[in-house]
């Protein structure tokens, strides 16, 4: 039980950190004159950098057979970001600073 917990814990710790950093980078190049729809460009700009890197990460994490469920835990967290950041880009979500 406490090894999936801590595939848990790790899927949540990527998740929030691709959300955040994501959502940092969509914010610092965000200038007020943008479209408020090509906010998930910004968004997916940082996501880009920030997902081969983490996907290389887990895979070696996987093939290890300490840190297997932290790998999977990586790449859980890595598929939920990616997930919802296409959950947001077709349901037309644009958060409140982009939209003013």
């Amino acid at each position: 039980m406490a090894e999936r917990s801590m595939a848990v814990l790790v899927a949540g710790l990527v998740f929030a950190a691709h959300v955040g950093l994501g959502l940092l980078a969509a914010y610092w190049l965000w200038s007020g004159t943008d479209d408020p729809r090509e906010w998930t460009y910004f968004y997916g700009t940082g996501g880009c950098c920030l997902s081969p890197i983490t996907a290389s990460v887990g895979a070696i994490l996987v093939n290890n057979d300490r840190f297997k469920l932290a790998g999977i835990g990586v790449l859980t967290g890595l598929a939920l970001a990616l997930i919802a950041a296409a959950v947001a880009l077709f349901i037309g979500y644009t958060p409140p600073w982009a939209a003013s």
